[in-house]
């Protein structure tokens, strides 16, 4: 089978497409036939050795996949050939993947590979759920994967201001179409200015995935008993706070992952994910790529030019 695999941390030449044998399943493992890879910014920073999850290389890339099972372990009674699935799968960038079934998620029959892959859906419902009451919220990166989720989120759940902040002007329109009322861009000198003027009292809630000076910066346009949630670090640069930033506003900052939500909230989220996308309220941008230019891919993430999800795809 083609595969995807990595034999040292670098750059996206470092991906290649390479031929391995088809993996046998576990007893608790289900075979699945990869339709479409999604694409996380996790996935550059594993790649980079930022997150060194590689525990020996040569190795096939793991990765969020959308696709049908067609083989089940002996152990596994829940699911069964020809279901439509998605989960993270240690090998993920292949044809086939052997993954462990309790961490699948069954997907509608018929639901296109690419709508399926809800990580980054399901990140921001994540986030939006770590704080009550907000009547503003700004989404930084928010052309992106996550950013674009938490968006329509938003705008679902009926909050007042929902500000964007995007890494360049020609990402607004797109911004706007998925529900953000503001949208500002850090090329502008001003941006923070701009946010304090539309905001008034500061931001109740602010999701974060950039980090470094932006972070630092976002302490400031905090309101009163607000909350900054940093999930992402696409700067790779520490932020300084100072303490009086939060002190003189009873503020917070959180740090956040998708990887600490309990499974019975998980599955709970998914469900409710799986229904607005079904019903076309969760929608978006998505660039998708033949998995064979995955570097591609890689290399267009890193240098900002992708907008919403982008995924890599299988030929059938």
């Amino acid at each position: 089978m083609k595969a995807i695999s990595i034999k040292a941390y670098g750059t996206p030449e470092v991906l290649e497409v390479t031929e391995q044998e088809m993996p046998v399943p576990a007893p608790d493992e289900v075979l699945v036939k990869v339709k479409a890879i999604g694409i996380n910014y996790a996935d550059l920073l594993i790649r980079k050795g930022v997150y060194p999850m590689i525990p020996q290389f040569p190795a096939i890339m793991s990765g969020e996949i959308s696709g049908e099972v067609i083989q089940t372990g002996s152990a596994v009674t829940h699911l069964q050939p020809g279901q439509q699935v998605t989960g993270y799968a240690p090998g993920g960038y292949a044809a086939y993947a052997a993954v462990p079934a309790a961490g699948l998620t069954v997907l509608p029959q018929g639901l296109e590979p690419s709508r399926g892959l809800l990580s980054q859906a399901l990140t921001a419902q994540h986030l939006l759920e770590q704080a009550s009451r907000y009547q503003s919220v700004v989404i930084t990166a928010a052309a992106g994967g996550v950013g674009s989720n938490a968006l329509q989120l938003a705008r679902i759940r009926g909050v007042k201001q929902i500000i964007a902040i995007t890494g360049s002007t020609h990402k607004h329109d797109y911004v706007r179409s998925l529900g953000a009322t503001h949208a500002l861009s850090t090329e502008d000198p001003s941006w923070l200015q701009q946010l304090n003027a539309i905001t008034g009292h500061g931001a109740d809630l602010i999701l974060d995935a950039i980090g470094g000076d932006t972070t630092s910066a976002l302490v400031q346009a905090l309101a009163v008993n607000g909350t900054l949630i940093v999930y992402g670090s696409t700067s790779a640069q520490p932020a300084s706070l100072n303490p009086q930033d939060l002190i003189m506003k009873s503020a917070r900052v959180i740090g956040s992952t998708v990887y600490n939500i309990p499974p019975e909230q998980r599955q709970q989220w998914l469900t409710y994910l799986i229904g607005l996308t079904e019903a076309g309220q969760l929608k978006g941008h998505v660039s998708s790529y033949p998995f064979t230019a995955v570097a591609q891919a890689h290399q267009d993430i890193e240098q900002r030019r992708t907008t919403g999800r982008t995924i890599l795809v299988f030929p059938d």
